[in-house]
């Protein structure tokens, strides 16, 4: 095809242009030894850029080299040398011995500058077996015409002598074969790397018969003092040694490529990676899965497309044949992997159905809150619901609705959101439900541990104040922690190599973890000092056993989170298992002792009451049974005046029961009094001593030896010594 070129200015697609020129290189050298002779088909400047100018910069110098030797020789040689042509190519096969890289190398001379030729250019290149040929070049091809790109850039070059320097030296000639002559001056014009010239990649159709860059240097000639233009020194790089890319230029990347973007690999789910040795060639490449996908064929070895096999199909499709071009795609990894060799999972899957066991009996636990709260409002006027603050009581459960709601957002999937949620559902219930247990132990404390005689009186409303302020503080705390530094989702490794995603843990939750255990230590501090004192139904013992029971699971919780967090092996279901076991050994049992002992003590209230109606109604109301309850035989003390005779009550037997009664109640009310009195004597109070031994002999004169006058007189009575006894109990 001589006089037919493409160049990267051509008004079409560059992958196009790249295209082509590849087909007409493939096709060149399938139909070489039928080509013309000639240099006539180019591609653009890109390549002379990027492989001439840089990678064989070091092969071009030789040529530089020669073509100052050349210019010494025509100055100063014998006219013997310069006639022989033997000289001349033994001149250009040693080019070619010092440098592998080298294809050929040559030395053209102008129109009638060697001898009586009309041309002369010895030329040497490499055959197919390894062997140097060399010839004469003028033979072959004309070379003076415009289309020889290489020889013509570099005689216009040299046509203008002021562009280049002269080197000046010295000779010191042998004189008698003894010593040195005088120096001479030696003044020769010389040339660089940049006087030189690279061609366009060209097919040397009847020089080496294969696609090559050319480097040419002008060297000169000297007659009557000055040097003129005289030939090129040349050397020629095969391009089938040169291997190309055709991958994407790397981003932010300066150098020039010209075939970059030409490889046909589906950008969507594959990418292009360059081979070496292939030589100037299309499919110098191959396409490799992108990060995300995998080779479809998992048995493949090598697990790749190849460049050349791709081309092919390609080709086939631009011609509209039959082609697998659109198979050659890669299969998108499971969800979350960042590279993987097939479909299999890449993240933890969750136990979706311990989790929902779970959940479920979290939520059943959950319904049973509502009734708390009933009960609490139900029986609001029944005695150990009263001296239990009912109020405060409701308050614990709405701190335990948000403690056990961690385990519904920890049910779904980690996200900010959800851990964010985590954290206040934690602090905030915690806050409440601990914080009034807390206060009301404080409350029994400041009461029991009074020393003077004035009555210290803390109500509801005082400890909610200070509860509120309990709250304030950590919900300050989660707010800081919400807006400067908000739990992530941090990513681990399963003990399976699995990806697993749970809430970070870092030193707000680890401040957080150490104020709970401070603030559970002073409850502890608390349940020690109210630990004797005296509590009718119980309730300081329960809140003491609550305080000891969180503390202690508080502290393995903390422990075994720092072992199931990042970077040790994540296992987000054994965390919720953990998170749940937790909630339900202190939040529950809190609840449990809190509630229980109460519920047991009205179960036991209506039990009594109704043993002692049926009693009654048996005896006539003339009989009664002993009940634990004060207030019941007080109740009946002040009955007992309406017991008439039309009633067929025996008086008798009345009073002998009344009798027994109200002995055992001031033998109670004595020993108490004993009690507080040596009591207060040892603590110092010893203003009470008169008080309490006055109480004591009047009880002693009140206990009788007969049967009372009147079951009414002694039932008053009774109900006096019990005031005295709570106004002592109160100081």
């Amino acid at each position: 095809m001589p006089g037919h070129s493409i160049t990267d200015t051509d008004h079409i697609d560059h992958s196009d242009v790249v295209t082509k020129f590849l087909e007409l290189v493939e096709q060149y050298e399938q139909n070489k030894y039928n080509c013309t002779t000639g240099t006539n088909f180019t591609l653009g400047d890109g390549v002379i850029k990027q492989y001439g100018k840089k990678r064989f910069k070091a092969q071009a110098l030789v040529a530089v080299n020669r073509a100052n030797f050349l210019t010494r020789i025509w100055k100063d040689a014998d006219k013997n040398i310069l006639s022989s042509e033997n000289f001349f190519f033994s001149a250009v096969r040693s080019m070619l011995e010092g440098d592998p890289e080298l294809f050929a190398a040559g030395n053209c001379y102008d129109k009638q500058e060697f001898k009586n030729y009309r041309l002369f250019c010895p030329y040497s290149h490499r055959t197919e077996d390894g062997r140097l040929n060399v010839k004469d070049l003028s033979v072959e091809y004309d070379y003076l015409g415009n289309d020889s790109e290489w020889f013509y850039s570099a005689r216009v070059k040299a046509s203008k002598l002021e562009n280049f320097n002269y080197t000046i030296g010295y000779i010191q000639p042998r004189y008698n074969g003894t010593h040195h002559d005088e120096r001479i001056i030696d003044r020769v014009i010389s040339v660089t790397y940049e006087h030189g010239h690279w061609s366009k990649p060209y097919f040397d159709c009847g020089g080496g018969n294969i696609w090559m860059m050319t480097y040419t240097v002008p060297f000169f000639g000297y007659k009557n003092g000055t040097f003129k233009f005289k030939g090129t020194s040349g050397i020629d790089i095969d391009l089938q040694k040169v291997d190309i890319d055709q991958c994407p230029n790397i981003p932010g990347s300066t150098e020039r490529n010209v075939f970059a973007g030409s490889a046909k690999c589906k950008q969507e789910t594959t990418k292009c990676v360059p081979i070496e040795g292939l030589g100037f060639r299309r499919g110098s490449y191959k396409c490799v899965c992108k990060d995300g996908y995998y080779f479809p064929d998992i048995s493949a070895s090598p697990r790749y497309y190849n460049g050349s096999e791709i081309e092919a199909e390609f080709a086939k499709k631009e011609r509209g044949e039959l082609t697998r071009y659109d198979t050659f795609v890669c299969e998108p990894c499971a969800v979350g992997c960042d590279t993987c060799e097939d479909g299999s999972p890449c993240i933890l899957s969750l136990d979706w159905l311990t989790r929902s066991l779970l959940l479920g009996i979290s939520c059943i636990v959950m319904c049973c809150i509502p009734l708390l709260i009933w009960f609490s409002v139900q029986f609001r006027d029944v005695k150990v619901m009263k001296a239990a603050s009912p109020v405060l009581l409701r308050l614990i459960v709405l701190g335990a609705f948000f403690l056990y709601c961690p385990l519904i957002t920890g049910y779904f999937e980690a996200s900010v959101l959800t851990c964010i949620l985590r954290c206040w559902f934690r602090e905030i219930g915690f806050s409440i439900s601990y914080g009034a247990l807390l206060l009301k132990t404080w409350r029994i404390s400041v009461v029991f541990r009074v020393r003077s005689a004035q009555r210290v009186k803390i109500s509801d409303t005082d400890l909610i104040k200070r509860l509120l302020l309990i709250i304030f503080v950590f919900a300050a705390y989660l707010t800081a922690r919400t807006i400067a530094g908000p739990p992530q989702v941090v990513e681990g490794k399963h003990y399976n190599e699995l990806k697993a995603f749970q809430c970070s843990a870092d030193w707000w939750d680890h401040s957080a973890a150490i104020a709970e255990l401070l603030f559970l230590i002073w409850g502890i501090r608390l349940c020690i000092v109210v630990r004797k004192a005296p509590s009718e139904f119980n309730e300081s013992r329960f809140i003491s056993w609550a305080i000891y029971n969180e503390t202690l699971l508080s502290l393995f919780l903390n422990v075994s989170m720092i072992f199931l967090q990042h970077p040790f092996p994540s296992n987000p279901d054994l965390v919720y298992l953990v998170i749940f076991i937790h909630t339900q050994l202190t939040t529950t049992v809190t609840l449990a002792f809190l509630f229980g002992s109460k519920a047991y003590h009205i179960y036991r209230r209506g039990k009594n009451d109704e043993n002692s109606h049926t009693t009654m109604i048996s005896k006539g109301g003339s009989k009664k049974s002993k009940s634990p309850n004060n207030t019941y035989n007080t109740n009946l003390l002040n009955n007992s005046n309406n017991i008439s005779y039309s009633d067929k009550v025996d008086d008798a037997e009345c009073e002998s029961l009344l009798e027994k009664d109200i002995q055992e109640e001031f033998r109670r009310l004595y020993t108490q009094l004993e009690y507080l009195k040596q009591r207060n004597m040892k603590i110092g109070n010893r203003h009470l001593q008169h008080k309490l031994s006055a109480m004591t002999e009047a009880a002693q004169k009140d206990t009788p030896n007969s049967v009372p006058p009147s079951p009414a007189i002694n039932g008053k009575r009774v109900m006096i010594n019990l005031d005295i006894f709570k106004e002592s109990t109160d100081l």
